[in-house]
């Protein structure tokens, strides 16, 4: 950990057992979500000196991504390349409910729109949309010919980004 005016180490531990694939910071509380190809999401808590404060299992393969919803900050998700998407509470070690639709690993995801729904990209070359209040996917977006490794949307103009494998991004 950096502080970025300063340049200066501020803390560095082992926070996983395998390569940590993402990080995210709650909006709100002194938090960060660490996702690990150990399988594990694990909650750190920066003002008691970076202490594991919680752990979440449920994935059965490397968790690529995890993203704090900006409807509710008591919610985040995650892409994990077992093919599944979780949604995850932080009152509890285990996930709320799984969206499962993508052929292959889900890579990346990505929060938009009004917060209820998500855009997530995988190893089956295809973008999708889900409804969260629903836990439907509404679209599968298809054109990339190799792995979805990013998506984002613009907050306002109805937009989906993605960058893939194949070297290309689609609008």
């Amino acid at each position: 950990v950096y502080n970025y005016e300063t340049l200066k180490v501020i803390k560095c531990f082992e926070g996983h057992s395998d390569f940590i694939r993402s990080l995210t910071v709650h909006p709100i509380l002194p938090y960060v979500l660490s996702a690990s190809d150990d399988k594990l999401i694990k909650l750190w808590n920066w003002q008691e000196d970076w202490v594991n404060v919680q752990v979440f299992e449920g994935h059965n393969h490397y968790v690529m991504q995890v993203l704090f919803s900006p409807k509710d900050t008591n919610t985040f998700a995650s892409a994990s390349l077992d093919g599944t998407i979780k949604i995850w509470n932080l009152d509890s070690n285990w996930p709320q409910s799984t969206l499962e639709g993508h052929k292959e690993g889900v890579n990346c995801l990505e929060y938009f729109g009004d917060g209820h729904k998500l855009v997530s990209g995988g190893d089956d070359k295809v973008i999708k949309i889900w409804d969260l209040q629903n836990k439907l996917c509404l679209q599968t977006l298809k054109g990339h010919k190799h792995n979805v490794t990013t998506v984002c949307s613009h907050p306002t103009i109805p937009v989906i980004i993605s960058g893939s494998e194949d070297n290309f991004v689609r609008v």
